[in-house]
C-alpha cells in the first residue's frame, strides 16, 4: 500500500506540471521524494518533488487514471494538506482532504507510463555516457542558459500556420538560436547567450514540430542545461526537472 500526506499547494503545483495534455500519471514515492514520469511519441519528463520523509507512510506508487478531476479537487478543497493512498496498482486511489474524499476508479496500467521503462532503458545509456551520446549519435554541445526566453515560445501558437522550429547551439561563439516559422512566412527569433560551454567550433543544428512550444512550456524558470548534437533530441536538465524533445527527422 502507499500512503502519503502532501502540503496540498505543492501537490496541485507538481500534479499539474506534466502537460495540459496528460491525462493520468503514475507517481513514484522513495526516501523523500515524489517522482512523476510520463514518455510520448514527441518528448520525455521526468520531475522531482521533495517531500518530508515522515509525511511518506508507506512507499510505493499511484496511479492515477484521472489526473484532471484530481488537480480539480485539490483546487477545490481547502485544507493544508492533502492524504492519498491506494491498496495496489489497478486498486482505487482515494484522495482526502480535511472533510472531504475522492474515490478514483484507477486503471492496472497509466498510459502516459507506458512508454516510459522503454526510453529509460537508452536513456541510462546516455546518463552513464554524461551525455556525450544518444544511440549512435553524438551530443557534441552543451551549455547552461536562462529559459524564461525560450519558455515564451509557447505564447505564439497562432503566429504560425506551419510551425517549424530550428534550434541552433555554438558553444565557441557561445549562442543558442532559435528560428521559428518557415522561409517567406512569419519568423521568429530568439537570441540566448550559451555559458559554461562545451563543445566545439561550430555549429549544431536540429529541426523540431509544432510540440516544441507545448514542450517549453513544461520547464521550470531559471537556468538550465543543454545538451544536443547535429539532428540530434534536445536534452535539457533542470534541478527538479529532465526533459528530452524529440527532433523531427
Amino acid at each position: 500500500m502507499t500512503d502519503v500526506t502532501l502540503d496540498r499547494k505543492k501537490a496541485l503545483a507538481f500534479l499539474s506540471s506534466f502537460g495540459e495534455n496528460v491525462e493520468d500519471l503514475l507517481v513514484m514515492f522513495a526516501g523523500a521524494r515524489a517522482t512523476g514520469t510520463v514518455g510520448f511519441d514527441t518528448h520525455y519528463l521526468r520531475r522531482h518533488m521533495l517531500v518530508p520523509h515522515d509525511d511518506i507512510r508507506s512507499e510505493g506508487n499511484l496511479g492515477i487514471s484521472d489526473l484532471k478531476k484530481v488537480v480539480q479537487f485539490c483546487k477545490k478543497a481547502k485544507g493544508a494538506t492533502v492524504r492519498f493512498s491506494q491498496q495496489d496498482m489497478g486498486k482505487q486511489l482515494t484522495v482526502k482532504c480535511d472533510s472531504m474524499t475522492l474515490k478514483v476508479p484507477t486503471m492496472s496500467s497509466i498510459n502516459s507510463y507506458s512508454k516510459v521503462p522503454f526510453v529509460e532503458k537508452i536513456l541510462r545509456e546516455t546518463e552513464k555516457s554524461m551525455f556525450t551520446t544518444y544511440k549512435d549519435k553524438e551530443l557534441e554541445g552543451h551549455g547552461t542558459i536562462d529559459i524564461s526566453n525560450l519558455k515564451s515560445v509557447s505564447s505564439f501558437k497562432n503566429f504560425f500556420a506551419y510551425p517549424n522550429f530550428m534550434i541552433s547551439i555554438h558553444p565557441e561563439e557561445k549562442e543558442f538560436f532559435l528560428r521559428a516559422g518557415k522561409q517567406g512566412t512569419m519568423q521568429l527569433t530568439i537570441d540566448i547567450e550559451l555559458t559554461d560551454t562545451e563543445g566545439p567550433n561550430k555549429r549544431l543544428q536540429s529541426k523540431f514540430g509544432k510540440w516544441l512550444m507545448d514542450c517549453t512550456s513544461l520547464l521550470e524558470d531559471g537556468n538550465a542545461l543543454l545538451h544536443m548534437g547535429e539532428n540530434t533530441f534536445l536534452f535539457i536538465q533542470q534541478d527538479n526537472t529532465f526533459l528530452v524533445i524529440k527532433n523531427e527527422a
